[in-house]
């Protein structure tokens, strides 16, 4: 059984739980938690009991810590750094395919009750991109919340509403105004973690900013501007949001591949329910629904029974799932070989 956190503990507003206290072994009684606020590559920057903290990373590391991440670190040295020593095990994690042509997971955020995704409604309303967020975000293991900003510049936020309704839980939002902000900030309960996600230019650090009451201090991370003048994020960062929980404030996505991971091919199929289902009346069982003869998916978009649309969000994410799949395959076969060859030498 967990022994009971200290209400007075500084780090239980921060998410520190009693499993993870329980994680920590009897030979690591010298290591003390600390949370990742921010990553710099070598280094972090930590939430500890003591304040915030710098934090180089042991060499030994199964992986480098991601952003939301609970470490235990030996603290401090003689620069008063704690050096992170282990990772302690996540509760939740949001995961995409890295960019670039290396086959590897990313992890953008860990240990988050929730990831609010958002679009605004000056013109980046993009159905088929909120598809793919929801898609990655489905075996995160924290709950998803569309979040549509800008409010005030739309004329017809009834629709978009509608739409993305259709989709997921959804909050509509100005931080101009202030519209739907008291909303917003009752999806950051005191104790929580909550992720703030989407493309460039939407509106997340104003968003951030608002709820903070006014412009926040950094925690290290790099803000720059971009071409148009806007404040931008270009290091995933926390805060603390006064009388309320964590955000996890993220750079903007220009693409989310999302990893294929266990879960995703059967979460891809019931987001797209009626094409799933459709596809198992095709004749083939490696019908491609584009050029393969007798196929129960096109049978249904000649009928009106299926979206086109949809259909090649279907078709395009599994794909790109299938192909991931493949590539990691032969990844590994090509490391397996590697070594077989290094213990013979």
């Amino acid at each position: 059984m967990s022994t009971p956190l200290s209400t007075t503990d500084p780090l239980v507003g921060l998410g520190w739980t009693a499993e993870l206290a329980s994680s920590i072994g009897p030979d690591e009684s010298d290591l003390l938690p600390a949370r990742v606020a921010a990553s710099h590559g070598i280094a972090v920057t930590l939430w500890t009991r003591e304040g915030v903290r710098n934090g180089p990373l042991a060499a030994a590391l199964s992986e480098p810590p991601a952003v939301g991440d609970w470490v235990l670190a030996r603290a401090p040295d003689l620069a008063g750094d704690w050096a992170v020593q282990r990772l302690l095990p996540r509760r939740t994690q949001f995961v995409r395919h890295a960019s670039g042509q290396e086959t590897r997971a990313q992890v953008i955020a860990a240990n988050i009750d929730r990831v609010l995704v958002a679009t605004g409604l000056d013109g980046d309303f993009n159905h088929r991109r909120l598809e793919r967020y929801l898609l990655a975000l489905a075996t995160s293991g924290a709950a998803t919340t569309l979040v549509l900003t800008k409010a005030d510049q739309c004329s017809d936020v009834a629709s978009y509403r509608r739409q993305a309704e259709a989709l997921a839980p959804t909050v509509v939002v100005s931080a101009r105004t202030g519209e739907g902000m008291d909303a917003l900030r009752a999806l950051i309960p005191a104790g929580s973690t909550v992720a703030l996600v989407g493309s460039s230019g939407v509106g997340k650090s104003t968003l951030v900013n608002a709820l903070m009451g006014g412009e926040r201090a950094s925690t290290g991370a790099v803000r720059s501007f971009d071409n148009k003048g806007r404040h931008t994020t270009t290091h995933r960062e926390m805060f603390v949001v006064p009388g309320a929980g964590v955000v996890v404030d993220t750079p903007g996505m220009r693409g989310l591949e999302p990893w294929a991971d266990d879960g995703t091919l059967a979460a891809l199929d019931a987001m797209f329910q009626e094409v799933s289902e459709a596809a198992l009346g095709c004749r083939f069982t490696d019908c491609d629904h584009m050029t393969s003869p007798d196929c129960a998916v096109r049978d249904g978009v000649r009928a009106g029974t299926l979206a086109p649309e949809r259909v090649r969000s279907w078709v395009t994410l599994r794909d790109e799932l299938n192909q991931q799949a493949v590539l990691r395959a032969e990844r590994a076969a090509k490391l397996a070989l590697k070594a077989k060859k290094g213990r013979r030498g």
